[in-house]
């Protein structure tokens, strides 16, 4: 899997496993750490109530370094791993809402290829002749 790089010359992550991050958590995302070699970073925004936002707003702390590194995933990782890879992240992780985050991509794993099964085996029916060759016995007048 090519990794691309921004315009600064840091690799930027993939769009797709950004997007079904976000959509499990708005703050969970993925960010390049040098000191991760070959990984991405899984990150996950610290929330509201965190007391550690005090920190970012007495200037402390920077808020882009305002999130917790969950787990790693490698950049050479397809679309097709990604999904195994931070659903075992989620499980070590030690805080009970990031377990849970584990659950939810297992559901969706269960179900989005039976759903993508379904509807290629569907469209591939729909995208065949009639298979008892017979034409159709209704004429329309004009």
């Amino acid at each position: 899997m090519p990794v691309l790089l921004n315009s600064a010359g840091q690799p930027e992550p993939p769009t797709y496993v950004v997007a079904r991050l976000r959509a499990l958590h708005a703050g969970l995302h993925l960010r390049y750490v040098e000191a991760a070699g070959e990984n991405w970073a899984v990150c996950m925004n610290w929330q509201p109530e965190d007391r550690r936002w005090e920190s970012v707003q007495q200037g402390q702390t920077d808020p882009l370094a305002a999130c917790d590194i969950i787990g790693y995933l490698p950049m050479a990782c397809s679309p097709d791993e990604a999904p195994g890879y931070l659903e075992r992240t989620f499980r070590q992780y030690p805080k009970d809402e990031i377990r849970r985050m584990a659950d939810a991509v297992h559901r969706h794993n269960e179900t989005v290829p039976v759903d993508e099964a379904t509807e290629r085996a569907l469209a591939e029916a729909l995208d065949r002749p009639d298979p008892t060759n017979m034409k159709s016995k209704w004429k329309f007048w004009t």
